[in-house]
């Protein structure tokens, strides 16, 4: 298959931005004669051509008075050495300066594809016209540099991302791991507390999970803990509810704004998906409670997480394999101030 080169790529913009200058509606200067060829275009119409005109007249007895016709001849010469200066200065020269200022206030702006007007380039070239293409291919190294910094601002972007997302997530479970989890939880007790909105965290453990690493090996116990960590992801609601491995065989999760009967229901779901997803006879038990500004003191984060840890170790304590709530966060939740008529 051909393959085009980015040289070749940015030779044809080149080429099709040229029609796109020329047709701006500007004055295109006349790059393709040199300024030599000018300047003797100008003497000959302004010293050369005059004095022609008047001897042809005066042979040809078409002028009756010559003093008259020379004193005619010179005061037009002072009335237009002004306009014809000026149009002489940008025939020569000015025209093609005034297309490079613009070229290099388009730089400026930022147009860096942008491009001056040539003629194809000759052995023998005046000044202007080098000029005009040394800037093409400044312009050209301009615009390749800003293309490789883009892709390379993005590559690092997209690279601080990954490292971002890994310094935060659990390899083996895919989910938020125990830094994320201490940087959560504070900010959404914070927020639950100053709007009203109801905040459930649960602790979760794995039954005898010791034991089958002793008995069927590590690889066993990576496959139960990655098991525990899609059954979480599959049991709680994207963006709303937030699932981590806090470390070894120990979990957490933080569901938001649920009513007492369905953070149970979220529960025991896990609960039961977890023993059914495999075959080890691994179980799950859960510590459940509900942030509560009479119960829970500042640190929020702290007290909250500490009630949910008392109520994992009561249903460890009762065998395991069970869901077991805070007490009295199985009853409805209390009305935020001002919520009430």
């Amino acid at each position: 298959m051909q393959t085009v080169s980015a040289a070749d790529r940015v030779q044809a913009g080149q080429t099709a931005a040229m029609p796109r200058a020329s047709a701006a509606g500007k004055p295109r200067p006349m790059s393709g004669i040199g300024v030599t060829t000018r300047m003797r275009v100008v003497f000959l119409l302004l010293f050369a051509l005059p004095p022609g005109v008047a001897l042809y007249l005066l042979e040809n007895d078409m002028v009756a008075s010559p003093g008259r016709m020379l004193g005619l001849w010179l005061a037009g010469a002072l009335v237009l050495t002004l306009p014809l200066s000026r149009l002489a200065a940008r025939f020569v020269v000015l025209g093609d300066v005034a297309a490079i200022n613009a070229f290099c206030a388009a730089l400026r702006r930022g147009e860096y594809q942008r491009r001056l007007p040539l003629p194809p380039q000759g052995d023998d070239e005046h000044e202007l016209l080098r000029l005009k293409r040394d800037l093409n291919w400044l312009a050209h190294g301009v615009e390749t540099r800003e293309t490789w910094l883009s892709a390379l601002l993005d590559e690092t972007k997209r690279r601080e991302r990954h490292f971002a997302d890994l310094s935060r997530t659990d390899g083996l479970t895919g989910l938020f791991n125990r830094r994320h989890f201490d940087a959560t939880l504070p900010e959404l007790a914070e927020e639950a507390a100053s709007c009203g909105h109801s905040l459930w965290l649960a602790f979760l453990d794995c039954d005898a999970f010791k034991g089958v690493n002793d008995r069927f090996g590590h690889p066993a116990g990576d496959a139960v803990l990655a098991g525990m960590g899609k059954t979480l992801l599959d049991s709680t609601r994207e963006g709303l509810d937030m699932p981590f491995r806090l470390g070894g065989d120990e979990f957490a999760v933080l569901l938001t704004r649920l009513p007492v009967e369905a953070a149970l229901a979220v529960a025991e779901r896990i609960r039961r998906r977890f023993a059914a997803c495999q075959e080890y006879g691994v179980t799950a038990s859960i510590g459940l409670a509900r942030f509560d500004p009479r119960q829970d003191a500042r640190p929020y984060a702290v007290s909250l997480a500490a009630r949910c840890d008392a109520a994992l170790y009561a249903a460890k304590a009762g065998g395991g394999d069970a869901v077991s709530v805070a007490p009295g966060d199985d009853a409805p939740a209390p009305q935020a101030p001002g919520k009430g008529r």
